[in-house]
């Protein structure tokens, strides 16, 4: 499996996954995730290093003076069933977005927990097919298939697309471009004419 390739059938099943949650939360393929209401639904506390600093105000210290990219969040297995999310308050919103719905997306696919570290290899532990499918399905979340389709019909801008989903502009022209929206509406405008 090359580096960037998901299993097979993952990427449309990301997506009926996606839309499934999206009616749940009565929102459909247009409207903007709420991370915040997508854990509420999954019963996922979700936290801030802030709220635990009162716990733990050394290794929170330790964290935030690494530099606002030293840790963006994770998912903590508290029971097998029962998961709590950190996230870095220091982030830009749109990146917290990101960052939740990734973290959401690794439960919602009951992926295995890893050790943070593998103290053999010297660095952190990191399961690349795992990372690619929470990567994928987040952005699922955040940016439909037909929403993106629907804004490229439109002529949304990238920046314009990021603003109605509340997402970073990096993220809504990975989905725009991973859809495949602009090309297609680009050859409907050509066959329409």
């Amino acid at each position: 499996m090359a580096k960037a390739d998901l299993r097979r059938g993952f990427k449309a099943e990301g997506e009926r996954i996606a839309l499934e949650l999206r009616d749940e939360l009565e929102i459909g393929a247009q409207g903007r995730l709420d991370p915040s209401a997508l854990a509420g639904l999954l019963q996922v506390p979700i936290m801030t290093l802030h709220d635990l600093a009162a716990v733990a105000p050394e290794d929170v210290r330790h964290l935030l003076g690494r530099g606002r990219s030293a840790f963006s969040a994770a998912t903590i297995h508290v029971t097998r069933f029962r998961r709590l999310i950190i996230t870095n308050p220091a982030h830009a919103m749109t990146r917290q977005v990101n960052t939740v719905c990734h973290e959401l997306s690794h439960i919602i696919l009951d992926h295995e927990p890893e050790a943070p570290l593998n103290l053999l290899q010297g660095g952190r532990a990191w399961n690349g097919a795992q990372e690619r499918e929470a990567d994928w399905l987040a952005g699922c979340l955040l940016i439909p298939h037909e929403a993106a389709h629907a804004a490229a019909r439109k002529g949304h801008t990238d920046e314009e697309v990021a603003s109605v989903f509340g997402v970073s502009r990096p993220l809504a022209t990975w989905r725009m471009r991973m859809t495949g929206a602009r090309i297609r509406a680009q050859r409907v405008a050509r066959f329409a004419t």
